[in-house]
């Protein structure tokens, strides 16, 4: 789902379609999905793709450790990272996914995920080296709270989008959804804004029965933000949804 600012409104949606969100919250206008970033897909590709095509993007999870404990999050398969001592891929393993991906041309998008990319040891090194191969976007998904000083060495790498949770529009909802980490909320607001004044960013809300009731907040607090697109996951009950999306018409 995705949303996009504007000026009379909110743009909330799903993967073939988005909504427009009026203001006075009593209706929706649906249109198709034209630009989202990392999953933005012409419809020349979608109707000319084979399995002989050359690759336009790929995700690599890079580590498993998080410094956050949201509910919702189940963690990755225990063989993801099998017996390993350290769960994550080593650096040489990162390059040479790379160069595979890469081999007969570059990638046009890459993202880098976990667990929580941003603490992989080489991150900096992983996107410069991606930037060294020709891929065009480069993105990571990250919670947003890492320090400023590290999202600017990234972007400096040649990080151009990135892709922030955001699960609250307001302090106390937000710590409870990072597992009850005070101060995590403010601190991941205060990067989502100086981010996204720099390069693309996409906000991620996950929506679960702790703040499916605040959705409509979330998504005009989001929106307020000034990112490029919000992408909204429901990992609550579709009838909890349900609830909140009734009182809009679709039109």
């Amino acid at each position: 789902m995705s949303i996009t600012p504007k000026s009379s409104g909110r743009l909330f949606a799903s993967d073939a379609f988005s909504c427009y969100v009026g203001l006075n919250k009593n209706n929706i206008k649906m249109k198709k999905l034209e630009n989202i970033g990392f999953y933005t897909l012409s419809d020349a590709r979608a109707k000319n793709a084979s399995e002989l095509s050359q690759m336009k993007r790929c995700e690599m999870i890079i580590n498993e450790h998080c410094n956050f404990k949201c509910s919702y999050c189940k963690g990755l398969a225990k063989e993801v990272f099998a017996d390993r001592k350290r769960k994550e891929l080593t650096l040489d393993e990162i390059k040479s996914n790379i160069d595979i991906w890469c081999k007969t041309e570059p990638l046009e998008n890459i993202r880098f995920s976990g667990g929580e990319p941003t603490y992989h040891k080489n991150i900096v090194e992983i996107v410069a080296y991606a930037k060294e191969k020709g891929i065009k976007r480069i993105v990571i998904s990250t919670n947003g709270s890492n320090r400023k000083e590290l999202y600017e060495r990234l972007i400096n790498a040649g990080c151009n989008d990135f892709s922030i949770s955001l699960d609250a529009a307001d302090q106390v909802t937000g710590d409870m959804m990072a597992g009850n980490i005070a101060g995590a909320w403010n601190k991941v607001v205060d990067n989502i804004k100086w981010v996204s004044k720099q390069v693309y960013v996409t906000v991620g809300v996950v929506l679960n029965p702790d703040n499916v009731n605040g959705f409509i907040d979330i998504v005009n607090y989001a929106s307020s933000l000034a990112t490029a697109n919000l992408f909204i996951f429901d990992n609550s009950s579709s009838a909890s949804l349900l609830r909140v999306l009734c009182h809009f018409k679709i039109v």
